[in-house]
């Protein structure tokens, strides 16, 4: 499993069981951070400015395709310009967007780019990176591989430091002060090898503005060039409890729902100022990802994509699939061991996404389409793309969409589902039959 692997398993499932109870006993709730899908909210003064100059990269100009405010962002394909190892690789093209295991083994590299993965976050350390490499996977490393090892390979494109720092894992000190501190330090040796490579690095409950992290959340997410952030929501009932327990979460919701990985995007963008100043990757589980706690479940097909799409439609710039299992059916490594069947609907999943992607990466417009629904808004040429999921409080059943004034078709192409629907009076409605189901809709300018 490796020297990384093993410290990052202990220590994960020890705060996955105990997460519930230490909630319980703390003083939950220290800051209550006010959030909302435009990336209004504020940090109570906490709020940081400035970052690396990589993080301060104005967006490319995009034609104002539609009268209307748009939703804060990192610049899209043109953020990794500022990153030679990535611009070279290929990672400026409008077309990607990155689908990550974490702990990916290299040996697998042809299995899991077959569904659809083309980054390895945090590679184990067994194989050879060039394993995974000359399949066509990029690789980001963390610190069991040597210098030496990563060399000058081009599709290294990035580190990885510390595996949910917020929390106590991967980084050392006594308290979250000590912890930042040593965080900021591992990053800083990275920087000084001036390679050509971002920064990565991935929390998990800071985000929730309870206990963990509860003062030094920002400057954690300011940290690193790209961030991540696993709470497994479909599958933990520990990790359920925790997140009901924010003061952001709507109260009497249950967590285990698509749109709660939207909601934790939002979270992620609370602690930015601006909202998504640099890159925010979301964890989707694949199976049962090393649960212990009672009531724990293995994830299915359908909730992995829909999790993966309200993640996307909170303005999430990439997916980090956790795979390793202990449901006792789809394997140690869910994405490689799962049945074909299982594995079929993940692969059309991620095919869609990446399909799609030349109108995810384009800055996204403000508009609210009306109630019980969560959307995401883009342009391109001469259409107009609605992203819809059912608002996080809300049950499955119809809603209905009203349109901006600039929007003037009247029918709407349901994208990749081979169905159409009729603009009536400015507004469209369709039916959204479980919490997880999701939509994308394309009308003429």
């Amino acid at each position: 499993m490796g020297e990384f692997m093993e410290r990052a398993m202990g220590r994960r499932s020890f705060f996955i069981g105990v997460g519930a109870a230490a909630l319980t006993s703390a003083a939950v709730g220290v800051a209550g951070y006010a959030s909302s899908r435009n990336g209004t909210a504020g940090l109570g003064g906490t709020a940081w400015s400035g970052g690396t100059p990589s993080l301060r990269r104005s967006p490319p100009d995009q034609p104002p395709l539609l009268d209307l405010p748009r939703i804060p962002w990192e610049g899209g394909p043109e953020f990794w310009r500022d990153f030679p190892k990535a611009a070279d690789a290929g990672w400026t093209d409008p077309a990607f967007f990155p689908l990550a295991v974490f702990f990916g083994r290299p040996a697998h590299a042809r299995q899991l780019k077959s569904v659809g993965i083309n980054t390895f976050q945090c590679v184990e350390h067994n194989d050879p990176l060039s394993v995974a490499t000359t399949e066509g996977i990029y690789c980001i490393a963390h610190d069991e591989w040597t210098e030496a090892e990563v060399g000058d390979n081009p599709m290294v494109v990035a580190h990885f430091v510390h595996d949910e720092c917020d929390m106590g894992l991967s980084c050392s000190g006594g308290n979250e002060y000590e912890r930042l501190a040593d965080h900021n330090r591992a990053i800083s040796d990275i920087r000084a090898r001036n390679d050509g490579r971002f920064v990565n690095s991935n929390y998990s409950k800071g985000v929730l503005g309870t206990w963990w992290a509860s003062n030094t959340m920002p400057d954690l997410m300011r940290a690193a060039d790209v961030v991540s952030v696993d709470n497994y929501a479909y599958t933990s009932p520990d990790t359920g409890y925790a997140i009901t327990q924010s003061e952001s979460w709507p109260e009497g919701t249950p967590a285990m729902r698509s749109a709660t990985y939207g909601w934790l995007t939002d979270r992620m963008r609370a602690y930015q100022s601006p909202p998504g100043i640099q890159p925010n990757w979301m964890f989707v589980e694949t199976a049962m990802p090393f649960l212990n706690d009672t009531g724990a479940r293995t994830i299915s097909p359908e909730e992995i994509e829909g999790a993966c799409w309200s993640a996307i439609i909170h303005e999430a710039r990439g997916i980090m699939f956790f795979q390793h299992n202990n449901d006792g059916v789809n394997g140690g490594y869910s994405l490689v061991d799962c049945s074909e069947a299982r594995k079929e609907v993940i692969r059309a999943s991620n095919a869609r996404i990446t399909s799609l992607a030349p109108i995810i990466n384009t800055q996204s417009y403000e508009w609210s389409f009306g109630p019980d629904v969560e959307t995401m808004l883009k342009a391109s040429g001469d259409s107009a793309y609605i992203f819809a999921e059912i608002a996080l409080a809300t049950g499955p059943g119809t809603r209905t969409f009203t349109l901006p004034p600039s929007i003037r078709g009247t029918t709407v192409d349901v994208v990749d589902e081979g169905r159409t629907l009729d603009v009536v009076h400015g507004s469209f409605s369709d039916d959204f039959p479980f919490e997880y189901t999701h939509h994308a809709y394309r009308i003429a300018l």
